[in-house]
Formats: structure tokens, sequence, C-alpha cells
């Protein structure tokens, strides 16, 4: 099924679609970019239609959702062949999150939801396709982090909070 027919309009960028699966039992990206660790190595992945060589590595992947959600997959799946990214409902759980459906004006949604403080945050709304696939955006967690190219001995490696401290109240 080629799900760019769902979409209508010159905004939609399909490399940064995701599908919520509770089939799938990992959470497989098409792009490089989201894996903060990746070992490349291919790998067989069974599908409906049978046993395929899609695989081309794994390892920690880091995504975000529109609504700020951030995601630590340490088994994410990558498949630059791959149609489209698929997030599990595994991978969401071990996150900490949880899902629900929920039906507003007669649309159904998958909810990603967190209990904070006793209380159910409603942190993601994912829209459903007429064929009942949940979908998403999804992006990098932009990082800004320095490291020293020539860095050798990891003795010698402190951040600069375990030098200085945490800066209290009577700092600030």
């Amino acid at each position: 099924m080629d799900i760019s027919q769902y979409f209508i309009g010159p905004n939609i960028n399909m490399e940064e679609i995701c599908l919520a699966d509770s089939a799938t039992t990992h959470t497989i990206l098409r792009n490089k970019k989201y894996f903060s660790c990746l070992m490349m190595r291919e790998a067989n992945v069974t599908t409906i239609s049978g046993s395929t060589n899609l695989i081309e590595g794994s390892r920690k992947a880091n995504i975000l959702l529109p609504g700020g959600t951030r995601f630590v997959i340490d088994d994410a799946l990558f498949s630059s062949k791959s149609q489209r990214n698929l997030l599990s409902f595994k991978d969401i759980r071990r996150n900490g999150y949880h899902i629900e459906t929920t039906n507003d004006e007669n649309i159904e949604y998958l909810q990603i939801t967190m209990i904070l403080l006793g209380k159910k945050c409603i942190l993601e709304k994912l829209p459903a396709f007429s064929s009942g696939l949940y979908y998403t955006n999804i992006s990098t967690i932009e990082t800004h982090a320095v490291v020293n190219q020539k860095f050798i001995d990891t003795n010698t490696f402190t951040i600069w909070h375990d030098q200085l401290g945490h800066p209290g109240s009577i700092m600030m």
C-alpha cells in the first residue's frame, strides 16, 4: 500500500511519516540520521509476504514526535529500503508511555499518554488513515555536544558540570 495517496498537499515529507504499528516487533527507521549509534549489518526480516533482506543495520535511535515526546529506542532497525518508518507499540511502552484509542467528533485517534503526578496527560494524538493505520511525523532530537576529535584518554575527560558543580541559588 502506498501511503502517499492518503496525503494531500505539497508540504508532506514522506521521509518523516511514521506509522504506529502494533504488529511490528521492532521500530524500523528509513534514515541514518535518527541513530545515535548504528552497527551496519544485513539481516532478514519476516513480513506478511515472507522473509526478505531489508535490514541494513541496528542499534540506538532517538526520535521526536510533533508534541515534543521523545523516544530512545535501544534496538531500532535501519532499512533505507523500507517503504515507511514504523514505531512499535513495544517501544512506546518501553519509553514509559501508554497507548489508547479515542474518538473525537467521529475521528479516531491513537493517544500516547503518561501518568504524571497521578493524572493522565495526553502527549500525542495520532490520527488514523481510512485503513485504520495511525500515523505521525518524526524528527531528530537536536543535541549540542562538542567533543574533541583528537580525544584519546578517557580518564582525562571530565564534563564541565563535574568540574564546576551545579549552579545553586547562591550562584544565580
